[in-house]
């Protein structure tokens, strides 16, 4: 049975290494992406084909969901992959707090890199991390646990 997502719900994509976030609202999918503002789209912009998940969110507080969704718009801020991506703004309009849970382990997958190839040439060095903050991701995403 397909589930349809209702108010509150986070849906998920794969987007290369990472996932694209968006939290259903009544009217759309507010979601954000490079080279835009947060917007409200259809489920057809938001998943572009591709298979999608829905995170079922039990008791959405509606008023303060909406609220922070309207600020949002308001302020117009565009896309900033370190400050202001997908996950940023999906854990500010359902929890009020601005967080990249995926950056995080980027950020630690770069440090083990770096760590692990502190002695090579530099070339081996970007190999390094790249590979390593990559991994972070992957590994991370295919862990993680969307529990409301």
């Amino acid at each position: 049975m397909t589930q349809t997502p209702i108010f509150g719900d986070l849906l998920l994509r794969q987007k290369g290494p990472v996932l694209h976030l968006g939290v259903q609202l009544q009217n759309g999918i507010a979601h954000i992406q490079p080279g835009s503002a947060i917007r409200i789209t259809s489920m057809e912009d938001f998943s572009m084909g591709q298979p999608y998940r829905i995170i079922r969110r039990e008791n959405v507080e509606r008023e303060g969901l909406m609220d922070r969704v309207l600020e949002l718009i308001g302020r117009n801020n565009s896309y900033q992959l370190l400050t202001n991506n997908c996950e940023h703004i999906a854990n500010y309009i359902l929890h009020g707090s601005k967080t990249s849970h995926q950056l995080q382990a980027c950020a630690i997958g770069v440090g083990a890199g770096a760590l692990l190839t502190r002695n090579q040439n530099p070339w081996v060095k970007l190999l390094g991390v790249a590979v390593t903050g990559a991994a972070a991701i992957c590994v991370y995403n295919a862990s993680r646990d969307y529990a409301a």
